[in-house]
Parts: structure tokens; C-alpha cells; sequence
């Protein structure tokens, strides 16, 4: 029973985060892990930003080809992409759960723990704390929490008819890398875009700051979901159009984590100054008669979504 979970137990386990997180050095901490609650403190005139997520063994990996140090690092970010899909926000802190058998291998745990703070420190951002449970299967959540300017927010819901959409970051190369990691094959770089997505904090705050931007959303569960839920929360419709964008595999299999936006089209010369990388996805339109259906995309309760497992 050596170097499993249940030789070292819940106490020399927490000892190991509590060491781990001791030395966290920033602005916004007051209290990290150790008592029953962390103490974070909040700008004047911020509001608090808050979102959660979470990563499950056999709905987001399989442990035949996961490397649990950069599983860590993916439940960081994917949060931290869901702080940057609202505009101009800064990363604060993050409370974290983690739940593993009895008989996992202890480096799951070492190596999940390295990559979580190893982001922590890379983003900035405070590891408040959170809960280790025994569970028959792996599961991750994660809660992440930012502050911003009233003024710097973007929501779902400003796209109006005649807006054009944008997108920044990658379409379809996380889950080419999926695909790679189930066959065991070679692909660097979709494996890479698929365990460590770069969160759009630049240029979410550009293009919150800019005004350049009338509805934002992170594109995690492929991009027709993320049209369509632009669509649906601001009354409209949407049409896409690829033809000059870098789609480098199935734009629909999620887990890129880059942005999609509306923008006018009068606005689109300082779009382009602003945030060459931007690059165009289609128009926003009136919604016709016919309700407009989600397609395309992750649903986690389908019965075959693309990149279910």
C-alpha cells in the first residue's frame, strides 16, 4: 500500500498543500489556506467577479493518458478563461476541490498539486483554499474569483443585428489534440492547446477598454454553442463563415478557450489596429420566426457530444 492516497491520510496530505502554499506573496491575500476560510481583500470601487468549473474523470479525462501535473494546470485555466470572457477583469484568487480513490498513487496527487500552484504563481492569482474528499472516481472543481470596473464588464447579451463576429485565439486545435492523446498519437501542439488553453486576459481588457466589443463569450464548447449562446442571450441570430479563419480541426469539438465577440461593423479599423490577432467568423442577424435551436458543440447531457469520451 506504499505511496497510495490511503498510506499518508487526510492530515499529512493537507500538510503537503498547506507547505506547498505558505510563501504566496500577493496584493489581494489577507489569509490563505489553513483556517476554516481564506480572507481576500477587494479594491474600492471593484466588483467581485466569480465563476466555477470543474473537470471529471471520464466527461474531461481518462487517466490511461492524463498527466496530472498539467491536469492542475487546466483546471486553473479554464476558470481563469471564464474570468477573462467578462472583459476587463484581474485574476484575485481560486478555492479548489479535489476528490481521488483511496488507492490513487500518491503522484496524482503530488503532480496535480505542482501544476495547480505552479499557474497559481504564473497567473497571479491566490490558491485560497478549498476541500480534498475521498470519492470512487477523480473529480476537480475549481471556483475562481476577479475584480473589475463596473464599466470594464462584456456580457452574452449586447450582439445587435448587423454586428459582425470576431474570434481570437484557437478554433479546433484542443480537440484535435484529444483525439491525438485517445490514440496515443504525436501532436504537440493540439496536446498542448488541449491540457494548458491560454486564457484571453490582453485581449478581452482591450477590447473591454477599447469599447470595441458589444457581447463577449469564452469559446469552450465549440464555436456554433458559442454562437448560439451570444445569439440566444441577446434576442438575435447568427450566421458563420470560416473561409478566412485558422480553423486547424473541428471548430465544434470545444475545450479551445479562445473568445468570440460582436463587434460594428464601423468599429472594425480600430478592431484591427487594436487586436491584430482577431480574426472574422461571421455576422449577427435578426431572429427570425423559426426559434432558434442550439447545434454544434459540447452538451454534456447529449448522448454523443463531440469530444465526449
Amino acid at each position: 500500500m506504499k505511496h497510495v492516497l490511503s498510506s499518508l491520510g487526510e492530515a499529512r496530505l493537507l500538510d503537503r498543500i498547506y507547505a506547498r502554499l505558505k510563501r504566496q506573496h500577493l496584493p489581494a491575500l489577507v489569509l490563505g489556506p489553513g483556517d476554516d476560510a481564506g480572507l481576500l481583500k477587494v479594491a474600492p470601487g471593484k466588483i467581485l467577479v466569480a465563476t466555477h468549473d470543474d473537470l471529471a474523470e471520464g466527461a474531461h479525462f481518462e487517466t490511461r493518458w492524463t498527466d496530472f501535473r498539467r491536469l492542475g494546470r487546466k483546471l486553473l485555466r479554464v476558470n481563469l478563461s471564464d474570468l477573462a470572457a467578462m472583459g476587463d477583469v484581474k485574476p484575485l484568487a481560486v478555492l479548489a476541490t479535489a476528490a481521488f480513490p483511496a488507492s490513487a498513487p500518491e503522484r496524482w496527487f503530488r503532480d496535480f498539486l505542482d501544476g495547480l500552484s505552479a499557474d497559481c504563481r504564473l497567473f497571479k492569482t491566490a490558491l485560497l483554499g478549498g476541500n480534498l474528499v475521498r470519492s470512487s472516481r477523480l473529480f476537480f472543481g475549481l471556483t475562481a474569483l476577479g475584480e473589475a470596473n463596473p464599466s470594464g464588464i462584456l456580457r452574452r447579451s449586447g450582439a445587435k443585428p448587423g454586428d459582425l463576429l470576431y474570434g481570437v485565439g484557437p478554433l479546433g486545435l484542443a480537440g484535435r489534440g484529444l483525439a491525438a492523446l485517445r490514440r496515443r498519437a504525436k501532436d504537440p501542439a493540439g496536446v498542448t492547446a488541449f491540457w494548458e488553453p491560454e486564457p484571453q486576459f490582453r485581449a478581452a481588457r482591450l477590447l473591454a477598454r477599447s469599447r470595441l466589443a458589444t457581447a463577449l463569450i469564452d469559446n469552450s464548447d465549440g464555436l456554433s454553442r458559442s454562437a448560439w449562446e451570444i445569439a440566444r442571450a441577446s434576442g438575435t441570430s447568427f450566421r458563420l463563415d470560416l473561409s478566412h479563419a485558422p480553423v486547424a480541426g473541428n471548430p465544434d469539438a470545444g475545450e479551445d478557450y479562445g473568445l468570440l465577440f460582436s463587434v460594428p461593423p464601423p468599429r472594425l479599423a480600430r478592431l484591427k489596429a487594436v487586436l491584430p490577432a482577431a480574426y472574422p467568423l461571421g455576422a449577427v442577424s435578426k431572429r427570425g420566426a423559426r426559434a432558434l435551436s442550439a447545434h454544434g458543440g459540447y452538451d454534456p447531457f447529449a448522448a454523443k457530444a463531440p469530444h465526449a469520451l
